[in-house]
């Protein structure tokens, strides 16, 4: 997980265990030690049952998708308008308040159940109106803070993040990752009482809220013979003028046949902070059923893909194994 949320084997740049903020007592610790603190993080932005692979398993690598010239601005849009409207979308789309209010004592059983049967079929779903306004405020609030700070910082030290892309470099830090032009993944560590691990210039450790159902739903998706573990949470910050990733899975099949039937052994869980611009500001694309096919196989289903659009307060859960991009930031 950390060669591949973190870059490459190939990156240039300062290791996963240096600080931005400088010389520390952690900037020594191991990337296993690192390992260990992500998965005592409460916010299940990334909610993935623990399993260790190497770079070189990461399955789909880019393709052109349209030959000939580039998309305009407009057209792209257009596209990504259609992309997060149809039958398929509605299919993978529900929302909360249809469940009732209460998840105590069971009362969410059939959301988890439709959840599960979604995941298996799909491979995504958008959960609308998962967050309360409450929590969604507090996120956003130690989002800003965070991404304050960490600019600050890359600006004075003169590391680029949102240059044209044959002029940003892929960079590692202990908190944050930059893997292409203007979109960047920085670590959320709840690890307040550890006086190890902070310096006088840290950012600043605030407690994301309890996010109670989403942990339900991971556990819910993820059944095994123990609870599923959070190994990392964080935020993804794409900057305007941010382009397109690849075409990537965040992890390969388990074994080499007979995974198709197979149900997800990890998941990821991105939380929408946003209610305007939605489709300017970068949607993550998907195909649809991909954490069942061969990469070769996903990637001549790209025509077909779709846009997950998040409100503010609404969740996407995806299977490990689905193919997707983040796109670019018009905002």
């Amino acid at each position: 997980i950390m060669s591949t949320l973190f870059g490459g084997a190939k990156e240039e740049g300062p290791s996963l265990t240096e600080s931005i903020f400088g010389p520390s007592n952690a900037a020594s610790s191991s990337a296993s030690d690192l390992f260990v603190k992500s998965t005592q993080s409460s916010s299940p932005v990334r909610h993935k049952r623990p399993r260790t692979r190497s770079s070189s398993s990461e399955g789909v690598t880019e393709q052109k998708v349209q030959k000939g010239r580039e998309e305009s601005r407009d057209e792209t849009l257009r596209r990504r308008r259609l992309q997060s409207q149809g039958e398929v979308v509605d299919q993978l789309t529900i929302s909360l308040e249809d469940y009732g209010s209460s998840g105590s004592s069971g009362g969410y059983e059939e959301l988890y159940a439709d959840v599960r049967g979604l995941m298996k079929h799909h491979g995504l779903v958008i959960l609308r109106g998962a967050l309360s306004e409450v929590d969604v405020t507090r996120i956003e609030n130690i989002a800003d803070v965070t991404r304050s700070q960490v600019c600050e910082l890359l600006d004075k030290r003169k590391i680029p993040y949102n240059s044209p892309i044959n002029n940003t470099k892929t960079f590692t830090f202990r908190e944050l990752a930059v893997r292409c032009q203007g979109r960047m993944d920085v670590r959320y560590e709840d690890d307040c009482d550890d006086d190890d691990a902070t310096t006088d210039n840290e950012v600043k450790k605030e407690k994301l809220p309890n996010l109670s159902l989403i942990e339900s739903l991971a556990a819910s998706v993820l059944h095994g013979a123990e609870p599923p573990g959070l190994v990392y949470s964080g935020w993804i910050f794409s900057f305007p003028g941010s382009a397109d990733q690849p075409w990537h899975q965040d992890g390969g099949p388990l074994f080499e046949t007979g995974t198709d039937s197979l149900p997800s052994y990890a998941l990821n869980v991105f939380c929408g902070l946003h209610e305007t611009q939605l489709l300017e500001l970068g949607p993550t694309e998907f195909i649809v059923g991909s954490h069942r096919m061969e990469p070769d196989a996903a990637m001549e289903e790209v025509g077909d893909a779709v846009s997950a659009v998040l409100g503010r307060g609404d969740i996407l859960l995806y299977d490990y194994r689905v193919c997707h991009r983040g796109t670019s930031n018009f905002s």
